[in-house]
C-alpha cells in the first residue's frame, strides 16, 4: 500500500484518508440502517435484498428449446392485479390435449418470477406437458392468502381456455417449489378438504378428481415449525407474508400448514428436497402425514446420496440428483394422467 505524506512529512495512517472512511462510513451506516429498519418491519430487510439480487449478473435470456412453442404473459384474470399472469409452454407439434402443469414459483412469498423456471418448464414440455409458469403478488406488499386466491383465479383460466395451448382441462397438476410448493400444497388441500375452502372463503376452480396430482420442491408445510429449520430469513419471509413479527401468533397460521389441512381425498403426491436444504424435514413430516391417511406419495429426498444436494436443488439438471428429480417427476405426470 502506497503511505503518503502529510505537510509535515510525516504519513498519514489510512483510515485518515476520505477514500477510505467515508464508503466505510455508509456501509456502516446501511448495515445500522438494516438491522435496526429490520426489528420494525420486514420491508427495509426485504428492499435490501431485493436490490442485491437485482445487482447481481444474471443470464435473463431465455432460449426456447427447440420444438416447444411459448405464450408470454397471458392475463389469467382480466382486470386483475398487474401481476396476475402466466407464461404458457407446450409442444408446438402435439395433434392431442395433453396434461397442465400449473407452476408457482418460488421466493420466500417476497421475491421470484414466473420466468424463474423457464428453463425446466421446457424441459417438462418437451416430454409431453403443458406447462403453465404463474406470477402472483408478492409480501410484503400483498401479505398471505392473495397468492392463494390468484392460484385458484389461474386455474379458473386454465379450465376456460386450456384447450386453446393444447392442455387437458381435465388433467391438472399443481406444481412448485419453495414457497411456491406452500402456495400449491394449500391449493391442493382446498380443492380437496371442503372444511378448508369454507374457512377461507374460496369456491375451488377444479374438481377434486381434475386435479390429478401435485408435485412439491423443497418446501415449507408446517408453519408453527418452520421458523426452527434454520433456513436462511425464514423468519422475516414469514413476518412479510403473515404481516406479524411473531409469525406464530397469526391466527390463520393453521390454514398455511398443509400437514394441518390434509385428509385422504388429497390428490398423489410427489414431494423432493434435497439432503443438504435446511427444509427437508417439512417435505418428510407431509409425506409422512399423507401416506398415514393412505394418499398416494412419492419422495424423495436422497438420505444415502454423497452429492450435497441443497434447496431447489432439482433446478441442477447438471447433477445427477437433477437429473433423477426430472425423470421420476416425468414418470409421476405420466402415472397420474388420464
Amino acid at each position: 500500500m502506497q503511505i503518503k505524506l502529510n505537510t509535515r512529512g510525516t504519513a498519514r495512517p489510512w483510515y485518515r484518508h476520505k477514500r477510505y472512511w467515508v464508503p466505510g462510513a455508509i456501509v456502516i451506516l446501511a448495515m445500522f440502517t438494516l438491522y435496526i429498519g429490520g426489528q420494525i418491519t420486514p420491508k427495509i430487510p426485504i428492499f435490501f435484498l431485493k436490490t442485491l439480487i437485482k445487482l447481481a449478473p444474471s443470464d435473463s435470456d431465455v432460449i426456447m428449446a427447440e420444438g416447444v412453442s411459448r405464450l408470454k404473459d397471458v392475463a389469467y384474470i382480466e382486470g386483475g392485479r398487474s401481476n396476475s399472469t402466466m407464461d404458457i409452454y407446450y409442444p408446438s407439434a402435439a395433434t392431442e390435449l395433453l396434461p397442465v402443469v400449473l407452476w408457482v414459483h418460488g421466493g420466500g412469498w417476497v421475491l421470484g418470477d414466473k420466468e424463474d423456471i423457464s428453463d425446466y418448464a421446457m424441459q417438462l414440455a418437451e416430454r409431453g406437458f403443458v406447462v403453465v409458469s404463474m406470477n402472483y403478488a408478492l409480501a410484503p406488499d400483498a401479505p398471505y392468502p392473495t397468492p392463494v386466491f390468484q392460484t385458484n383465479q389461474a386455474l379458473t383460466y386454465i379450465q376456460n381456455h386450456a384447450t386453446a395451448f393444447k392442455g387437458d382441462p381435465q388433467n391438472v397438476f399443481l406444481a412448485g417449489n419453495s414457497a411456491g410448493a406452500q402456495i400449491a400444497s394449500q391449493t391442493a388441500a382446498i380443492v380437496t378438504n371442503q372444511a378448508l375452502a369454507q374457512l377461507m372463503n374460496i369456491q375451488p376452480s377444479i374438481q377434486p378428481e381434475e386435479l390429478r396430482g401435485v408435485l412439491l420442491y423443497c418446501g415449507p408445510y408446517n408453519m408453527s415449525t418452520v421458523g426452527e429449520s434454520g433456513f436462511p430469513l425464514i423468519r422475516t419471509f414469514l413476518w412479510s407474508y403473515t404481516g406479524v413479527k411473531a409469525f406464530e401468533e397469526f391466527p390463520r397460521l393453521d390454514e398455511m400448514s398443509t400437514v394441518l389441512q390434509v385428509t385422504p381425498n388429497y390428490p398423489p403426491a410427489f414431494i423432493t428436497s434435497g439432503n443438504h436444504d435446511p427444509l427437508t424435514g417439512q417435505s418428510v413430516e407431509l409425506a409422512q402425514t399423507l401416506k398415514r391417511l393412505e394418499v398416494e406419495t412419492e419422495t424423495l429426498f436422497f438420505t444415502a446420496s454423497t452429492e450435497k444436494l441443497g434447496h431447489d436443488y432439482q433446478f441442477q439438471l447438471q447433477t445427477d440428483g437433477g437429473k433423477r428429480a426430472l425423470e421420476e417427476a416425468v414418470r409421476f405426470l405420466q402415472e397420474h394422467s388420464r
